[in-house]
């Protein structure tokens, strides 16, 4: 697929990974719908920097959590940019919650948001797409798949894995759908940014060092770029997954 001038969907795509995926979109020639929760303010500035590429990009905001409001968002996606046919997942919550914390409303908001909502857009741009139309679904997940260990985030991540599996069967031949799990890219969200990387305790794995940004972006464009990859997860994580 050449992405010039495909509609894309980034969800979670205000600040961080989320952001530097949309930019990547649209400096490669998307037209960028950049969703967002709560963070108004960052998804608004993650589509002044796409438009002052000469590139289209519209904010669009939803709560995962709300089955109906992530159809709307996807209808909207048709609406002001056209079908979807670059869906990033990206948006996920987690909660650092052991076996003996975990509430059944904690379990359902994870499963809402990192597992349902991927469905639901996915389901959606299916819908949205022609019989003879090619699209990519992304999914970005975490290296720690490979030994779940946290309630419900674990879980979660773990059943994102079969969907994309299952998604890259259901929506061949002409939609292609991956995940990619990441390792030690950015701080944790709860680190200041300004701390300095040596006293983040994080077992960086073989590569001894943190993942970059634009690491993460090269590899989302060239699962978008090569159709004879699906099914597949491709882990941006320094090695940590083999150890």
């Amino acid at each position: 697929m050449d992405p010039n001038g495909k509609v894309a969907l980034v969800t979670g795509a205000g600040r961080r990974v989320g952001r530097s995926l949309a930019l990547a979109l649209g400096d490669a020639g998307c037209r960028v719908a950049v969703h967002y929760g709560q963070s108004e303010q960052d998804a608004n500035e993650t589509v002044a920097l796409i438009q002052s590429m000469g590139r289209e990009a519209v904010a669009i905001q939803a709560n995962l959590e709300d089955p109906a409001q992530v159809a709307s968002l996807a209808d909207s996606v048709a609406e002001l940019l056209g079908p979807i046919e670059i869906l990033v997942n990206n948006a996920s919550i987690f909660e650092k919650i052991e076996l003996e914390d975990v509430s059944t409303d904690e379990w359902d908001r994870h499963f809402a948001i990192n597992v349902r909502a991927p469905f639901i857009l996915a389901q959606a741009m299916q819908a949205q797409l022609t019989s003879d139309s090619h699209g990519k679904v992304i999914n970005l997940n975490d290296w720690r798949t490979a030994r779940p260990t946290r309630f419900a985030y674990g879980i979660t991540k773990s059943a994102l894995s079969g969907l994309t599996r299952t998604l890259a069967l259901s929506m061949a031949p002409h939609v292609q759908a991956n995940e990619i799990s990441l390792g030690a890219i950015l701080p944790p969200s709860d680190i200041p940014i300004d701390r300095p990387r040596r006293e983040i305790e994080i077992d960086l794995g073989p590569a001894d060092r943190m993942g970059s940004l634009n690491e993460v972006a090269d590899t989302m464009l060239m699962l978008i770029k090569i159709d004879f990859i699906t099914g597949e997860t491709i882990n941006v994580d320094g090695g940590r997954h083999i150890q």
